[in-house]
C-alpha cells in the first residue's frame, strides 16, 4: 500500500505549547486529492506501569478532566523537548509518586488517532520500583497513590476504573509483557 502525500499544510489554530490544528491537502495513491484533511497535533506523552519488588502495581487515582471524573491511572505526562520518552516517564513517576525504578521496558510508541493524529504516546513498564522521596506536589493535579495486585487491576480494567484509553492501554500492554515473561526482576 502506498502512503498518502501531503501537498500542502497550513496551521489553522495554535495554542502553544499544547496543541495545533493543521489543514492539509492530500494526494491519495489513486490520484484523487483531499482538499481539507485536518490533523490535531498534541504534545507527546509518556506513561509508565510501575511494578514493586513484591509484584504489586503502583497506580494513581485522580480527577481527569477529559472523562470528567476521578479514575485510576498510572504516572505519566508530557515529554519535554530535551527528554527522551523514557526520561520523561521516569521524571513523571518521580514527581508524581516519589518512586524510581531499576529496570525499564519499552512497550511501544503509538498515536491515539489513526488519521487525525492527536498525540504520540510512549508506554513503559518499570520494575524494581522503590520510594526514594515524597511526591513533589508542584503540579495542579491532586492524586493519591494506590497499590494493587495484577489480578485486581484486571478486574478494574473491565469495571471501568480506567477512564482513559492511555491508562487502559498501558495496563493491557504491561499485562501482555508479564504473560510473555518480558519483565526484569531484581
Amino acid at each position: 500500500m502506498d502512503h498518502w502525500k501531503v501537498l500542502d499544510r497550513t496551521t489553522v489554530f495554535e495554542a502553544p505549547p499544547y496543541l495545533s490544528v493543521s489543514k492539509q491537502r492530500i494526494a491519495l495513491p489513486d490520484g484523487r486529492e483531499i482538499e481539507d484533511f485536518y490533523q490535531i497535533h498534541l504534545r507527546p506523552f509518556a506513561i509508565v506501569v510501575p511494578v514493586l519488588d513484591d509484584g504489586r502495581i503502583l497506580t494513581t487515582r485522580q480527577y481527569k478532566h477529559g472523562p470528567g471524573r476521578v479514575c485510576l491511572n498510572f504516572p505519566g505526562g508530557f515529554v519535554e523537548d530535551h527528554e527522551t520518552p523514557q526520561q520523561g516517564a521516569a521524571r513523571e513517576m518521580l514527581e508524581e509518586t516519589g518512586y524510581e525504578a531499576r529496570h525499564w521496558l519499552s512497550l511501544g510508541e503509538y498515536v491515539d488517532n489513526g488519521n487525525q493524529l492527536g498525540c504520540r504516546g510512549s508506554y513503559f513498564v518499570a520494575t524494581g520500583c522503590r520510594k526514594v522521596q515524597d511526591p513533589d506536589g508542584q503540579d495542579h493535579e491532586e492524586m493519591r497513590e494506590e497499590l494493587h495486585s495484577p489480578e485486581a487491576l484486571d478486574q478494574m480494567l473491565w469495571s471501568g476504573e480506567f477512564a482513559t484509553t492511555h491508562a487502559a492501554a498501558a495496563w493491557a500492554f504491561a499485562r501482555l509483557a508479564m504473560a510473555q515473561g518480558k519483565l526484569s526482576h531484581p
